[in-house]
């Protein structure tokens, strides 16, 4: 089924719509994609901490509890103040997470490369109720961003 914008808030039924909704939420400007799988038994749904402020996400899998911190978020972690997420819609804390990133198109400021990482859409999906949203997005302010997108 595709996103369900039938009523205030957008609903979906699988991880894939999250991709769709972030492509719509950024505007099109997203050029990648990942939907977040736990790299120890391949699940796609999590609980996470976010520090938005930061730019920081912690994910822990359902399944198997496995815990990783992804993109870069490794190296803000230990000043973070991360929160758990919780879906407003239902109050549960179960999701489908996909990462969206936008890249730069050309070498500029203080000589980042192109295809370095410019911006970072962290989008969800209650498994309870299916609501879709965005728990955060940042920019990126250095670069290579190479590392970043390899820990999703």
């Amino acid at each position: 089924m595709a996103i369900d914008k039938s009523k205030k808030y957008w609903h979906g039924d699988n991880a894939k719509d999250v991709v769709d909704y972030l492509d719509i939420y950024s505007e099109n400007e997203i050029d990648k994609t990942v939907i977040v799988k736990c790299k120890q038994c391949n699940s796609e749904i999590f609980s996470f901490r976010i520090d938005v402020e930061e730019g920081a996400i912690e994910v822990a899998c359902v399944e198997c509890s496995h815990t990783v911190l992804l993109l870069d978020s490794e190296d803000y972690w230990e000043v973070c103040e991360p929160k758990n997420a919780k879906c407003p819609g239902c109050n549960k804390n179960h999701f489908n997470i996909a990462v969206g990133f936008i890249h730069r198109k050309k070498a500029g400021f203080f000589n980042r490369k192109n295809n370095d990482v410019k911006w970072i859409y962290i989008g969800n999906r209650c498994i309870a109720c299916g609501l879709l949203g965005s728990y955060g997005d940042w920019s990126i302010k250095y670069g290579p961003t190479d590392k970043m997108e390899k820990n999703v």
